[in-house]
């Protein structure tokens, strides 16, 4: 079962200290919410099972369980979920006001505005990430889609460009596109690593990230229709490993990736219909 995500990035030592102290989690609790009062709450602001296995892996009190499942959400929800918890805060009036402050302690002004300074702050940024999600893949998926997309194909595109990398340079071509195409391999195992650490860091995507995959996806596929032998090794991890990257950046796969990679396992006759000519064109076999 996956596990909860921390995002730091989001919420810091400091932030979580003045949000301990509003919702008075010391000693395990959150408020005075009993068990079954916390986890349909969970659920209802942010369709969360606070009962699940891995938010429990710190300890099963409702204080450890809501900072993993806290530290484990998109800024929306956390702004969400941190803005029902106040409102719950401050439901209680008169006589059971009285009664409850033996349990929830008297909220200052000075940390109450702390706590929803963070939760502008919170707000501020999935506005951000809103604005950037609707820049960068045109509509079709929501920044939430499309994280779950980075988080999902990005390890299995890691290993899987790492593997190929390898194998082509196990081969020792001498070709200085070859050459090129394993750089640019490289360049994009670096560029996802730095992607899916912004997304579990923070649940943060940029425009600038996306386009600089999808920049080098298109450049990988052009060393291929320049006779990059790297098809030639793997054919099908290649074609596998352009598809993928076409899913993490929302860019639709086009008939040149599939011209550009075919080449290599169909042979001259595919290579000369794209008007390139390569050693594979000519007849010549590929040698270690």
């Amino acid at each position: 079962m996956a596990k909860a995500v921390r995002r730091a990035g989001q919420l810091n030592v400091a932030d979580m200290r003045i949000i301990e102290h509003v919702l008075n989690m010391g000693g395990g609790y959150v408020l005075d919410l009993h068990n079954h009062e916390f986890d349909d709450l969970i659920a209802h602001e942010v369709g969360v099972d606070a009962q699940a296995p891995h938010y429990s892996e710190d300890g099963d009190s409702k204080a450890k369980r809501f900072r993993r499942i806290l530290h484990s959400l998109a800024p929306d929800l956390q702004a969400k979920l941190l803005h029902a918890l106040l409102q719950y805060r401050d439901s209680i009036s008169g006589n059971d006001k009285i009664a409850r402050s033996e349990r929830v302690d008297l909220l200052g002004d000075r940390v109450r505005l702390s706590y929803e300074a963070i939760i502008k702050r919170l707000e501020l940024l999935a506005a951000e990430n809103k604005q950037v999600s609707s820049s960068s893949w045109t509509g079709r998926r929501t920044l939430g889609e499309q994280i779950q997309v980075v988080r999902s194909l990005t390890p299995l595109a890691l290993a899987e460009i790492d593997a190929l990398a390898n194998l082509v340079e196990a081969h020792r071509f001498n070709d200085p596109v070859t050459a090129d195409a394993v750089k640019c391999l490289r360049e994009l195992h670096t560029q996802l690593g730095e992607l899916l650490a912004a997304v579990d860091g923070g649940g943060s995507l940029t425009i600038a990230a996306v386009a600089a995959i999808e920049a080098n996806r298109s450049k990988l596929i052009g060393y291929l229709q320049e006779g990059a032998k790297v098809a030639v090794v793997a054919p099908a991890m290649t074609l596998g490993v352009v598809h993928i990257l076409a899913a993490l950046s929302g860019i639709t796969a086009d008939s040149t990736m599939f011209s550009s990679v075919y080449a290599a396992i169909l042979g001259a006759g595919v290579l000369k219909s794209i008007g390139k000519k390569t050693s594979l064109a000519s007849g010549q076999q590929a040698t270690s």
